[in-house]
């Protein structure tokens, strides 16, 4: 089957280069790297015989932000050794840029035609390749199985939804994880689930969520310039609603109208996924009487009159969330969903709400409401009821700061697992 894939790749490429080349030129980073995609891509300085090649491929921006400290500790380690790093969109690319300064080479990954991507695997001639997550391209890892090319699989995990896919075409699916040398997963749940479709068990090992690793701290003087920045007095109760998407923003609104009848000083900060979406956002607020500011509006006004903060920036959630009393993570509320990153929060020791489809992030769902640190609410009611609970408890919510803070201790050193298992497969 996986041949089959291939002949028809090599006819694809006739129509795939062309139209990917038109798509590039809304995107100035692909657009200057085109290349890249067709597997002409740039080795910097040749390796030398005491050199191993080592190819991370991240996906986009989150796969980037996981594999970041395991690449840090790598380039530490093994300084003699070339780093290259392949995205595949222009957010995992600038921030490859930005987190990652120190590997040798950024380029993007080429497209799954046969002539692309042998010819980026002829150029750089890796001696490892680590893939992270399960993004994966099927023709590029049976070629790297051709060619002898050790594939470790870094931060793998498998949903409920993406496992039925796996098992329906199991054919094609099951000889493909067997060409990795290991598949490292993040959770028992995904190792097994790939171990019943027959993967050899003796490839499978669980390290852990990375994005444990990758974790910030505020102080509590950080705390304060954050709430002086948006304008929220200090003595004001905050919830946060981030990641939220399309059907779930009315429910926390009508939420929040409820909490405002018995907490007066309580402000509710709304952080879309999409910043496209806030104008529709802001006219629902407006249509149930709301008071808001956008906080795109806080940079040259000076509004402290306000229920409800509308996040229209980017990049600054992981900091909104130091300052809030609990939190309600999106894309959870609504089918499909499968949930956004519920550990942000509890790195600053936040308790977080969360809907029943969480499947993308399950296994850790379950440990935080197993730890009494997180609450799955199925309706309006149910976190209604779930907020009120946490704010009226002063003294728990400091009890759940501390148990948050131990939480993400102890799962943490996914990263340096991971750095150790390639550290042995490249001992000569």
């Amino acid at each position: 089957m996986i041949y089959l894939y291939h002949l028809i790749s090599i006819f694809a490429c006739l129509i795939v280069a062309p139209c990917f080349a038109l798509f590039s030129l809304l995107s100035r980073n692909k657009w200057r790297r085109l290349k890249d995609h067709f597997g002409f891509v740039p080795l910097g300085d040749a390796p030398d015989k005491n050199q191993k090649t080592i190819w991370f491929h991240a996906l986009s921006l989150g796969e980037v932000v996981g594999a970041t400290p395991a690449i840090r500790l790598l380039r530490k380690n093994r300084p003699q050794d070339r780093i290259v790093v392949s995205v595949t969109t222009d957010s995992g690319f600038e921030a490859a840029k930005r987190k990652l300064p120190d590997i040798d080479v950024l380029i993007f990954h080429p497209l799954d035609c046969f002539p692309f991507t042998w010819n980026a695997i002829r150029k750089i001639q890796p001696d490892l390749f680590v893939l992270i997550d399960t993004g994966f391209w099927p023709g590029f890892i049976h070629l790297l199985h051709l060619k002898g090319v050790p594939a470790l699989l870094f931060n793998g995990r498998i949903s409920s939804r993406s496992m039925r896919r796996y098992r329906m075409f199991g054919a094609f699916f099951s000889p493909l994880f067997n060409w990795f040398t290991m598949l490292c997963m993040q959770n028992p749940h995904s190792r097994d689930g790939l171990e019943s479709i027959g993967i050899d068990k003796s490839r499978l090992v669980v390290i852990g969520d990375p994005k444990f690793d990758t974790l910030p701290s505020h102080s509590k003087d950080k705390q304060d310039k954050v709430r002086q920045k948006l304008r929220i007095a200090p003595l004001s109760m905050v919830w946060v609603a981030g990641s939220t998407h399309e059907g779930e923003e009315e429910t926390i609104l009508d939420v929040h109208n409820r909490l405002r009848e018995h907490y007066g000083n309580l402000i509710l900060v709304l952080a879309p996924r999409r910043l496209e979406r806030t104008l529709h956002i802001a006219r629902t607020i407006m249509s149930k009487g709301i008071s808001f500011v956008r906080r795109s509006d806080q940079w040259d006004k000076e509004n402290t009159d306000f229920s409800v903060l509308l996040l229209d920036s980017m990049g600054e959630l992981a900091e909104v969330y130091s300052i809030c009393d609990l939190a309600f993570v999106g894309n959870s509320f609504i089918t499909p969903g499968g949930g956004h990153n519920l550990i942000e929060p509890v790195a600053y020791g936040k308790p977080v709400l969360f809907g029943p489809h969480v499947e993308n992030n399950q296994h850790n769902a379950d440990a935080l409401i197993e730890s009494g640190l997180g609450i799955k609410v199925r309706n309006a009611d149910e976190m209604e009821t779930a907020v009120r609970r946490w704010l009226s408890e002063e003294a728990e919510l400091a009890r759940l700061e501390g148990k948050a803070k131990g939480f993400v201790l102890h799962h943490q050193g996914a990263s340096r697992r991971m750095a150790d298992i390639i550290n042995d497969q490249l001992k000569d």
